[in-house]
């Protein structure tokens, strides 16, 4: 048994949506029981048949009543449900919105509904398609998160693995089953079909909002995987030229660009030998523990990739530290370069530094101590209040230090002034 307890992707704000769902879940539930205890009509079941959707004696208004009953003959159904909805759901609304994210929810259990449908007569309950409608939003806008599993096997204990992996291993499972049921090996009272349609139907949702940018795009989301996935191809398709290659590869997003540039070799040979010259010191110096002297020269390698003059916003180093991200620092030397200039007063070149490390180690522990700094310098030192609110507002609800949150109120209050 698997069970997911949270993720690694908190939401910033209060999920009432969620929270409201899982309570009127609970209610209906609750109700039934209760129902039956005092007499209010015959048995647990009378609810579910009243609020169930019937493929063969359809009604549009069970569509979405069928979301909310659950078997009553047991606990197991909608205690996993709603566990699932609680982990996945939080995170989906932080990033859909209140009404939109409810829209989408019932929207996606009428979907789930109406496959099942199309592949069986067999009335259903639960919230499962519509929660499964939610993880597959939660795949398409944070495939590179993380999640702390409790896992019942051979032992148990608290794992964390990629979301990625954890949605795809459930998602396998009822493809297979499904698969099962088409070939008539045994059969189920499990609607898996509404299952596999919410996951399609909440996928698409998610990838589209991100195509469009109807949904700002996250360091989190399918299309930075697809991103990074791009960018290490054409260093794999680099590597077979040589060094040239993989400089030429940090600049690219294409093969297609790499070719343009392979006149450029000698000079593009000349810059990466310096390059791997200056990092190769910088990790001495850090090994022997002369920070000062590793900053300095971690400044050296920034200026070889600096952006044009006039040119301060973040997003204006985008492209430049593409030169350096594929080999940038390991995790702990890079936040203890950027936290040496910070102390010396490097402020920009600190906040690059930090920059790069989130940007390349996303799920680091230090995340939300890390924005906070950023949003730190952002705010009073380097004129840039709108990056700030938004990676103080992201670091916060992670702050577990009463100091750091204290400080992350402090800079809102001063940004909102």
């Amino acid at each position: 048994m698997i069970i997911p307890i949270r993720t690694d992707r908190p939401p910033r704000r209060t999920p009432l949506v969620t929270q409201g769902l899982i309570v009127l879940n609970m209610l209906v539930y609750l109700g039934g029981i209760s129902g039956t205890f005092y007499g209010l009509f015959e048995n647990a079941g009378a609810l579910a048949d009243f609020g169930h959707f019937n493929p063969q004696d359809f009604k549009a208004w069970q569509l979405v009543t069928y979301q909310f009953v659950h078997d009553p003959h047991g606990i197991w159904h909608i205690a996993f449900n709603m566990v699932f909805l609680w982990v996945f759901g939080s995170a989906v609304e932080d990033r859909l919105g209140r009404v939109g994210y409810l829209a989408f929810y019932i929207a996606g259990g009428a979907v789930a509904a109406l496959a099942h449908a199309a592949v069986s007569p067999a009335p259903v309950i639960g919230a499962s398609g519509s929660i499964a409608g939610v993880t597959g939003a939660f795949l398409a806008l944070f495939p590179r998160s993380r999640i702390k599993i409790l896992i019942f096997f051979f032992f148990v204990g608290f794992v964390s693995v990629p979301s990625l992996w954890f949605i795809g291993f459930y998602m396998g499972i009822d493809v297979l089953r499904q698969i099962g049921v088409v070939l008539g090996r045994g059969g189920s009272n499990v609607a898996y079909m509404a299952h596999l349609a919410g996951y399609g139907y909440g996928f698409s949702v998610g990838f589209f909002l991100l195509a469009t940018k109807l949904l700002k795009r996250e360091e989190f989301d399918v299309f930075f995987l697809f991103t990074q996935m791009r960018r290490r191809a054409a260093f794999r398709t680099a590597g077979r030229k040589g060094p040239a290659g993989l400089l030429d590869s940090a600049q690219a997003d294409t093969g297609a660009r790499l070719a343009r540039q392979a006149a450029d070799a000698p000079a593009a040979n000349t810059m990466e030998a310096h390059h791997a010259e200056l990092r190769a010191k910088i990790n001495r110096l850090l090994k022997t523990g002369d920070l000062k002297e590793a900053a300095r020269t971690y400044q050296a390698l920034l200026a070889d990739t600096s952006p044009p003059a006039g040119e301060q916003a973040p997003e204006a180093h985008e492209a430049h530290d593409a030169v350096i991200s594929a080999t940038v620092l390991a995790e702990q030397g890079q936040l203890d370069i950027a936290s040496q200039l910070y102390s010396q007063g490097a402020h920009a070149d600190a906040a690059r530094a930090y920059e790069l490390l989130i940007g390349n180690y996303p799920t680091t522990s230090r995340a939300a101590e890390v924005r906070l700094i950023l949003g730190l310098l952002y705010a009073r030192h380097l004129d840039l209040p709108q990056r700030a609110r938004e990676l103080i507002e992201q670091a916060k609800p992670r702050l577990h230090n009463e100091a750091q949150s204290k400080l992350a109120d402090t800079l809102l209050a001063e940004l909102a002034t």
